[in-house]
């Protein structure tokens, strides 16, 4: 296609330790258990693999949409707006790794890093299984151009795993249990601030562009930030000793703030003619589990 190939594998979580963490270094009013958080996480990577397996049906058109904005998005297409929501995906799930640690990862950090990485596995195994249950056709299937056709028969079997969005329910899930084990850390006001708007407003603009690339339908990536943000909260909430953290209104209002505006902006983006079939280069990247002799995580793969 005469592009260089690049694979960029980022893991989000190591769970090679299984020593319980340091009765004084633990996370504020949670409890962790590396045996069990890690076995965990080991099922849920088991379980997006083996989706993999659901064989495909007969690839057909869906006659109609349930919901009928769904319709208006049908045939859309652009690779720009595709390659800018993987880009987007890579920083959402790179920043909770950066801001949960310091200079060196301690207990505290290992067991941060776990459940993150945990909620991104189950996400990621939630996704997985639902898409190749309903196998709907992505929106760009139904476009009436040569090129966008030829693209679509290219694609294969991903064509038809529109529902829902895992880009919408990985960042979504990463900014909530990122946000959410800040704020049971001693971290600045700002920071803890940052996390809950930035990490939000992000996730917004890459669910915004997945639809826009005609990757995805409007329900797609709500039900996929819906289920991301669900995830994404009751995974470290379930480790809490007594009440869970819970974010403050100043906070919740910047969350929302947040995912207006980054809907906002991946609106405003010039994509160009949105069905057209241009080549960008750029990055393009994929979240699949990630296994090595020493470590799991979550990988990130693709081109540039």
């Amino acid at each position: 296609m005469g592009s260089r190939l690049v694979a960029v594998a980022i893991l989000l979580s190591i769970t090679a330790s299984v020593t319980a963490a340091h009765a004084d270094d633990v996370i504020p009013g949670h409890t962790v258990s590396r045996p069990v958080d890690g076995a965990i996480q080991i099922l849920a990577f088991t379980a997006g693999l083996t989706a993999k397996l659901i064989p495909a049906r007969d690839r057909q058109p869906w006659d109609e949409e349930v919901f009928g904005a769904d319709m208006r998005v049908r045939d859309n297409f652009s690779r720009r707006a595709a390659h800018i929501s993987d880009g987007l995906l890579g920083l959402s799930l790179a920043a909770p790794v950066v801001y949960l640690t310091g200079r060196t990862i301690d207990d505290v950090d290992g067991d941060r890093l776990l459940l993150y990485g945990q909620s991104m596995a189950i996400n990621v195994a939630l996704a997985s299984v639902a898409k190749q249950l309903v196998q709907r056709p992505r929106p760009y299937t139904y476009s009436q151009k040569q090129s966008v056709r030829a693209y679509a028969k290219a694609q294969g079997t991903d064509a038809y795993l529109s529902f829902y969005s895992g880009h919408a329910a990985a960042t979504f899930g990463a900014a909530t249990t990122g946000a959410y084990l800040l704020g049971t850390s001693n971290a600045s006001p700002a920071l803890k601030s940052f996390a809950w708007g930035a990490g939000f407003g992000v996730a917004a603009m890459t669910a915004s562009l997945r639809v826009r690339a005609g990757k995805h339908f409007y329900s797609d990536v709500l039900v996929g930030s819906l289920v991301g943000m669900t995830v994404g909260y009751v995974v470290p909430a379930l480790h809490a000793d007594d009440k869970p953290y819970v974010p403050s209104g100043q906070q919740v209002a910047l969350m929302g703030g947040s995912i207006l505006a980054g809907i906002l902006v991946a609106r405003l983006i010039p994509l160009g003619d949105r069905d057209s079939a241009e080549r960008l280069d750029g990055v393009n990247l994929s979240i699949a589990p990630t296994v090595t002799e020493t470590s799991m995580g979550l990988g990130l793969a693709g081109g540039w």
